[in-house]
């Protein structure tokens, strides 16, 4: 049996991953700094719960940890790397870890970075999207737990360490950075935000959904995603230019603008293939929502 070693499994993503493997076949294990919320993990995950030991227990390490917490314990692997046991990370941004990563692939260690494009929340990996920036050659565990994911349903995309920054600062970056303003713009214009849901329509009700979920991700991830990745900058800039643009025109009442940008948007929306049943999804998402 391939056994699994979670460090960082009272989190989240950790305990997801924890659930997820030991569903797959997987054995086990959990290694935590948080001793008191891994007690009612080592109930269901029972194993070597000492750092060391775990490690030499295991044939996967995997690293459900912030992402410069885990660009420092991928640094001191680097100085006794292992050769038979496969590293997986999963942080929202590669660049903190690119050159340890590249040195730890030289070295010889099997390391394989993916970043779950889904929340813990997740119930199924159908439709669910993983993205492999580093995979090591010939690594059949490697191999197997891809497979795993692929066969739950989710969808392999690979691409470089660098092109998956790129991704993520336009799918991840910019929705959330958005969102955050949303809620900031109505805490700072004094709204309550109960009596704002109970008057607003659906598209506010969903909106405030969204952003009020992604209140509750890990704070210290939500803010390296938004400002560790080398090119999320240069996306918020762009978007802070289109709301200084459109902030211009409705000052000035320039209604005929207006619509040329927004007919200019939805040619560009009705390019989606999925364009053609987003009212109807809209819609059904909001009814599913205890908010319609």
């Amino acid at each position: 049996m391939v056994v699994a070693a979670i460090v960082g499994g009272s989190g989240r993503m950790g305990e997801w991953f924890a659930n997820f493997l030991a569903s797959s076949g997987y054995r086990v294990i959990i290694y935590d700094k948080n001793e008191p919320a891994t007690h009612n993990l080592k109930r269901a995950y029972k194993g070597r719960w000492n750092e060391t030991e775990a490690a030499k227990a295991a044939n996967i390490i995997l690293f459900a940890t912030p992402t410069h917490t885990t660009h420092t314990l991928l640094k001191k692997i680097v100085v006794h790397p292992p050769r038979s046991t496969l590293l997986i990370e999963i942080s929202s941004i590669k660049k903190p870890l690119r050159r340890t990563i590249g040195t730890l692939a030289q070295r010889g260690v099997h390391i394989l970075s993916i970043h779950p494009m889904f929340g813990p929340g997740a119930r199924t990996l159908s439709n669910k999207t993983v993205l492999v920036a580093h995979q090591p050659a010939e690594s059949r565990v490697a191999e197997r737990f891809l497979s795993t994911l692929r066969h739950q349903g989710a969808k392999i995309i690979r691409c470089d360490l660098d092109t998956h920054d790129r991704i993520v600062a336009a799918t991840l970056a910019l929705p959330h950075f958005m969102n955050f303003a949303f809620v900031e713009t109505l805490r700072r214009a004094g709204f309550s935000l109960q009596k704002a849901r109970e008057i607003g329509g659906t598209t506010f009700r969903l909106q405030l959904l969204v952003a009020e979920a992604l209140y509750h991700e890990s704070i210290q991830n939500e803010a390296s995603i938004l400002s560790d990745n080398p090119y999320g900058e240069e996306v918020l800039r762009v978007f802070a230019q289109q709301v200084d643009r459109f902030r211009d025109l409705v000052k000035r009442k320039h209604r005929i603008e207006l619509m040329k940008r927004l007919k200019s948007g939805s040619s560009y929306a009705r390019k989606d293939r999925a364009f053609r049943t987003a009212y109807e999804q809209f819609i059904s998402a909001v009814e599913a929502s205890a908010y319609n």
